[in-house]
């Protein structure tokens, strides 16, 4: 009868923890902006990013730990209206092909780079329309893309300046 206790406790322990980590993975990463890769900081004037929420009014710097919220610029930006003639554009197409869904786009002051939003559907045809998207900056002179911040559900329009 106690190896039952024993093995129950442990069968109940283990679902705890399972439960926690997920708890823990939906607030830091799905509700929050965590991001712990540093692969941004080999790009020149990161700091210039910024990551604007038109819908909360709210905008974001890449830190160590993710965004972190900045002060609003007070931009209004129409996010549906993609200049697809625009040089940067066709530069991002050119590399990530036809099929891309990229979401914004633009480019660096020195116009070294490219930054842009590419959405990948993980609803996989479902009647929801959930993404995830990777915020990937390509640099025009070697054609390498870093990926500086991505999130499932995380669309903001990004500015650099």
């Amino acid at each position: 009868m106690k190896w039952l206790q024993r093995f129950l406790l442990l069968v109940g322990g283990s679902a705890g923890a399972v439960l926690l980590v997920s708890v823990m993975y939906f607030l830091l990463f799905i509700l929050g902006n965590a991001d712990f890769s540093q692969a941004y900081r080999n790009i020149d004037n990161y700091e210039g990013i910024t990551f604007i929420n038109t819908y909360k009014h709210k905008a974001y710097k890449r830190t160590f730990w993710g965004l972190q919220e900045v002060e609003y610029p007070g931009v209004s930006l129409d996010r549906h209206e993609l200049d697809q003639s625009d040089e940067a554009y066709e530069l991002v197409k050119e590399k990530e092909g036809d099929a891309a869904w990229i979401t914004c786009f633009t480019t660096s002051p020195d116009g070294k780079y490219v930054l842009y939003a590419e959405a990948i559907s993980i609803s996989k045809g479902a009647s929801t329309d959930d993404d995830h998207i990777y915020y990937r900056v390509l640099n025009t002179q070697d054609g390498s893309v870093t990926t500086i911040y991505d999130g499932p559900y995380k669309c903001f329009w990004a500015t650099w300046q």
